[in-house]
């Protein structure tokens, strides 16, 4: 296989041994210091192998040894957490790609995309003020039409299980109700791509005149909605995948309604006794 691709891209394409699987999966999952840092020795005796298959290793990915192994693995790490490029061409798929090649370059973007959201909220005050405004909601009613409605409604699940009042209609009308009945101390989440989706907004006006905290979760920047909001949260561009951006946007706005999840359930005991009270009457139901 070419050295042209990434060190990822083989690792997912060739085959390997149990221990070499072991060796690839710890330098997959340790933290860039450690990686800089670990002699052969050290990886076998985590992996349970030898330094002998620690060398083999590093010559089948194309390497002379550990050292030029470890610092591709930590340029691609840092390449990864980086910005993503804007670039059509860097990772647009083409005609001559293989239908793996094809899947490696979607779930590139995807990852790339996600750690680039998650860059963006560690720099910004958004994630801490959405999850103090959950918080401390007296009710929160959640507006989303169309495909957003799916991440709407995902959004509703995860946090009904964890005790919080929290509403979600599909039918576009109801959302309108429900924003007229909202009052001060409130909170509204509106979740729309373009931020100018016309049932999303509305309802979104509605609420803010009623006196609610207005959150909102956007595809792109400069909308609408993004203007009246409170706690604006936008998710970062894509790279040019041919019709891939609304699709990429959902994933990461789900992915975004699990970080919320975990972000309110940390530390507290009622709400992790909720989950596991609502998880083993769902497994009675099942059984």
């Amino acid at each position: 296989m070419s050295l042209g691709h990434s060190l990822l891209h083989r690792v997912s394409c060739m085959e390997f041994s149990t221990a070499e699987k072991r060796v690839i999966e710890l330098l997959l999952s340790i933290a860039e210091y450690d990686v800089a840092g670990l002699p052969s020795s050290e990886i076998a005796r985590r992996t349970g192998t030898s330094r002998s298959t620690v060398d083999r290793l590093c010559k089948r990915l194309g390497y002379s040894g550990l050292k030029e192994l470890r610092r591709a693995l930590l340029q691609e790490s840092r390449g990864m957490q980086g910005p993503v490029s804007n670039d059509p061409v860097s990772d647009a798929i083409a005609h001559s790609d293989s239908l793996t090649e094809i899947a490696y370059k979607v779930f590139h973007s995807a990852s790339v995309r996600a750690l680039r959201f998650a860059d963006l909220l560690s720099h910004s005050t958004d994630l801490d003020r959405l999850v103090n405004a959950i918080r401390d909601a007296k009710s929160i009613q959640v507006f989303g039409v169309g495909a957003s409605a799916v991440v709407a409604l995902d959004l509703h699940q995860r946090l009904m299980r964890l005790g919080i009042r929290i509403s979600f209609s599909e039918d576009h009308h109801n959302q309108i109700v429900g924003a007229s009945l909202m009052e001060t101390g409130d909170l509204a989440i509106a979740i729309s791509y373009s931020g100018r989706t016309r049932p999303t907004v509305h309802a979104a006006q509605i609420a803010k005149a009623r006196g609610a905290t207005l959150a909102s979760v956007l595809g792109v920047s400069s909308s609408p909605l993004q203007e009246i909001s409170d706690i604006p949260i936008v998710t970062p561009p894509g790279i040019n995948l041919f019709g891939a951006d609304a699709v990429m946007t959902r994933a990461l706005e789900i992915m975004f309604n699990e970080v919320l999840f975990h972000c309110l359930a940390f530390g507290n005991e009622r709400m992790m006794q909720n989950v596991s009270r609502i998880e083993h009457d769902l497994r009675s139901e099942r059984d």
